[in-house]
C-alpha cells in the first residue's frame, strides 16, 4: 500500500450563498415564557438560511460549497466556528471567512408548543459578506442558491453566477427585479409577501407575475401548512399540498424546501411536479425535529414523497 495526497473534494453541484449565524433556541409556553428546564442551558446550533439549506443537501449526499457571512472575533464567533467545523457536517468552512472586527449574527428563536416560532436577532444588519467567489467554484456550472440577507453582495453574487451559466435558485428576492429575471427557480414565502402586500395578496397572481412579467422560469409561493402555489413557463399553474405532520419546530422549513428543490433539479429525470413534491415532503419532515439545520434521511423523504 502506498501513501499519497488525499484526492481533492468533488466539485460542488450546489453553491449556497448567504446567511450563516448562531441560533439560540428556547422552548416557551403559550404565554411566551420559557418552559422549566428548557431555557438553561439554551440549545446552540448553527443556523441561517444558507447553512440550513447547505446542511440538508450535504446530508443527502450532494457535494455542496457553503459561502456566507464572515465570522468575527466577538464572543459568539468561537461557538459558531466549533459547530461549523464539526467534520460530521461535511461542509468545509473554506468560503465562510474569518474577518477580525466582523459581527457574528445571532438569532434567538422562541419555539411555541405548536412548533411556530418568534425570532429576534442581533448583528444581521452589520453582517459582513464574504469576498467574491473564485471563478473556479462556478466553472462546472453548479446550481447557485442564494438568500437576500447580505443585501447587494448577494445580488451581485447571483448575477455573477447566472453570467457564468449557473442555474440560480433564489429565495425571497421577489422585490429585486435584477435577480427575478435570472432565476431558474424563485421561491418566496407567504410571510414575506404579507410584509409587502398585506393579507390581501393573491398567491397565484404573484407567482404568475414573477414568471410572465419578472422573467423567472419557475416561481413558487410557499404557504406553510397550506402547501405551495407554482407557476412554471412550461407546466403552467399548479398547487402542491403540504404533507401533514405534527410540528415541533418550523424554523428553517423554507430553507429545507429550497434544498429539496435543488436536489430535485439535480435529478435529470425528475419532472417539476416530482421535485416540488419532494421539497414539500422534506420541509414537512424537517418540522418534526428541532433546529433550522435538520438532516432528515434521504430515504425517509423519498418515501414520504412517494419517490421511493
Amino acid at each position: 500500500m502506498t501513501g499519497g495526497a488525499a484526492p481533492p473534494p468533488p466539485s460542488p453541484r450546489v453553491v449556497v450563498y448567504g446567511t450563516v449565524c448562531l441560533d439560540r433556541f428556547v422552548a416557551v409556553g403559550e404565554d411566551g415564557e420559557p418552559l422549566p428546564g428548557e431555557a438553561s442551558p439554551q440549545r446552540l446550533l448553527p443556523g441561517g438560511e444558507a447553512f440550513n439549506t447547505a446542511t440538508a443537501l450535504a446530508g443527502w449526499g450532494v457535494p455542496v460549497a457553503l459561502t456566507g457571512t464572515a465570522l468575527g472575533n466577538d464572543p459568539e464567533a468561537d461557538p459558531l466556528r466549533s459547530l461549523l467545523d464539526d467534520a460530521a457536517l461535511g461542509l468545509p468552512r473554506t468560503l465562510v471567512p474569518d474577518m477580525p472586527g466582523a459581527v457574528t449574527p445571532v438569532c434567538t428563536v422562541r419555539v411555541f408548543p405548536d412548533g411556530e416560532r418568534k425570532m429576534g436577532g442581533r448583528g444581521f444588519d452589520r453582517a459582513v459578506a464574504p469576498p467574491p467567489l473564485p471563478p473556479s467554484v462556478l466553472t462546472a456550472r453548479p446550481l447557485f442558491a442564494v438568500d437576500p440577507n447580505l443585501r447587494q453582495p448577494a445580488v451581485d453574487a447571483a448575477v455573477t453566477a447566472a453570467q457564468a451559466g449557473c442555474p440560480v435558485v433564489a429565495m425571497d428576492f421577489a422585490h429585486v427585479p435584477s435577480v427575478v429575471g435570472i432565476c431558474r427557480l424563485l421561491v418566496t414565502s407567504r410571510d414575506v409577501l404579507r410584509r409587502e402586500y398585506g393579507d390581501a395578496f393573491d398567491a397565484e397572481a404573484v407567482a404568475k407575475r414573477l414568471v410572465m412579467e419578472g422573467g423567472a422560469f419557475t416561481a413558487i409561493v410557499t404557504l406553510g401548512a397550506d402547501g405551495c402555489v407554482v407557476y412554471d413557463r412550461e407546466e403552467g399553474l399548479f398547487h402542491e399540498p403540504a404533507l401533514p405532520v405534527r410540528a415541533v419546530d418550523t424554523t428553517g422549513a423554507g430553507d429545507t424546501f429550497r434544498a429539496g428543490l435543488c436536489y430535485g433539479l439535480l435529478q435529470q429525470d425528475w419532472p417539476l411536479r416530482r421535485t416540488v413534491r419532494f421539497a414539500s415532503a422534506a420541509a414537512a419532515l424537517h418540522c418534526t425535529v428541532w433546529g433550522g439545520g435538520s438532516r432528515i434521511p434521504l430515504a425517509r423523504v423519498l418515501e414520504a414523497a412517494g419517490n421511493s
